[in-house]
C-alpha cells in the first residue's frame, strides 16, 4: 500500500485522538492546568508537529481541517487557546532555518 499525504494525515489524527483520551482523563481527575498543558505538549503536539515541515504543505485543505479539529478538541478539554496548526508549521520552519543559518559548516 502506497503512502499518501491523506493517509499520513489520517494516521496523525488517529494517534493524536488516542492521546486526547488520556488528556480528558487527566482533566476528569482534576489535575492542574499546567500539567494538562505539559501533557498536551508532550503527547499530542509532538505527534502533530513531527516532520510538519515536510507534510504540512502537501496536505489538502480537508486533511488540515481534520488536524485542526484535533487542536480544537484539545482546546475544549484544557479550557485554553492553542496555536493553530499553521502557526506551529511556521514556528518549526523558522526554527530549522535559524539552525541552518547559524551553522558555519552548512553549505548554503
Amino acid at each position: 500500500e502506497g503512502m499518501t499525504w491523506t493517509s499520513h494525515a489520517a494516521a496523525l489524527v488517529s494517534k493524536a485522538r488516542q492521546r486526547l483520551y488520556h488528556l480528558r482523563q487527566l482533566r476528569k481527575f482534576r489535575v492542574s492546568p499546567r500539567i494538562l498543558q505539559c501533557f498536551y505538549s508532550a503527547a499530542v503536539e509532538s505527534i502533530l508537529s513531527r516532520n510538519i515541515r515536510i507534510w504540512f504543505g502537501n496536505c489538502s485543505a480537508q486533511d488540515k481541517k481534520a488536524l485542526q479539529r484535533v487542536l480544537h478538541s484539545a482546546e475544549r478539554t484544557m479550557g485554553t487557546t492553542l496555536a493553530p496548526l499553521q502557526e506551529l508549521y511556521i514556528r518549526r520552519c523558522n526554527s530549522r532555518d535559524n539552525k541552518i543559518m547559524g551553522d558555519p559548516f552548512h553549505p548554503s
